[in-house]
């Protein structure tokens, strides 16, 4: 009878130390995989002051594509997480382009609103760098992010996520330049002016499009193409 509960003890002092060695071990891989989390940059990451009055989109610093010539000019604000933004842009930006682009009717400005995560703002510092690096890296940047978006509520809009992607469908842009940008924070103030231009000009949502100062939420390519036409 002794010899059975000593043989008990045993196997419950064996089952608690490998239950202690487990919880251990788990412990040591989630510290492991949060030392290891990536850092995302903040606004407050970036110094300088920004002054921007309502009705002002600082047109001369944005990304855009379209003759500077043309009649109407088309503002529209993003956030690269966004699911409405990745429809339109993949649903619509071909045939806006032919429609509007291409004629000359309308040049199209992107404004940054990162909002969706610490990882939007991250993606728009991207979009930023590559702007200053070749318009087309941009353009080829804007619509590949769209093209292998992932879940909104997920922060996957990492460094290396968006460092491969400028290496499989940027041609035009540098991923090592990138990499080196993002360490000196550069397009951060850029991302954080757009911000601001956003919140004075209360846009609330994204996609938003500006004709003529008029505000208008995720339209259809038929609305935005009967706006544009309008104010021709």
């Amino acid at each position: 009878m002794k010899i059975e509960k000593k043989r008990n003890s045993l196997k419950k002092g064996i089952m608690v130390f490998t239950l202690m060695g487990l919880l251990v071990v788990l412990l040591m891989v989630l510290l492991s995989g949060f030392k290891s989390k990536e850092e995302f940059p903040t606004f407050q990451d970036v110094d300088g002051k920004i002054e921007v009055m309502a009705g002002e989109y600082k047109l001369d610093k944005q990304a855009y594509i379209g003759d500077p010539q043309a009649p109407v000019k088309v503002i529209e604000f993003v956030d690269y997480k966004c699911p409405y933004c990745m429809a339109w842009n993949n649903d619509n930006f071909d045939k806006f382009k032919d429609k509007f682009i291409d004629t000359g009717k309308a040049q199209l400005y992107i404004v940054n609103y990162p909002f969706l995560g610490p990882d939007s703002i991250k993606a728009a510092m991207v979009g930023e760098i590559l702007w200053r690096q070749n318009q087309e890296a941009f353009w080829e940047y804007h619509h590949a992010i769209y093209k292998n978006q992932g879940e909104e509520r997920t922060v996957w809009a990492n460094e290396k996520f968006l460092l491969k992607l400028i290496d499989d469908y940027v041609p035009h842009g540098n991923s090592k330049l990138v990499e080196e940008s993002l360490k000196k924070l550069e397009g951060l103030y850029e991302v954080k002016e757009d911000f601001k231009i956003t919140s004075i000009n209360g846009v609330a949502s994204v996609p938003t499009f500006v004709v003529e100062g008029d505000k208008y939420v995720n339209p259809s390519l038929e609305q935005l193409s009967e706006i544009i036409e309008s104010n021709m």
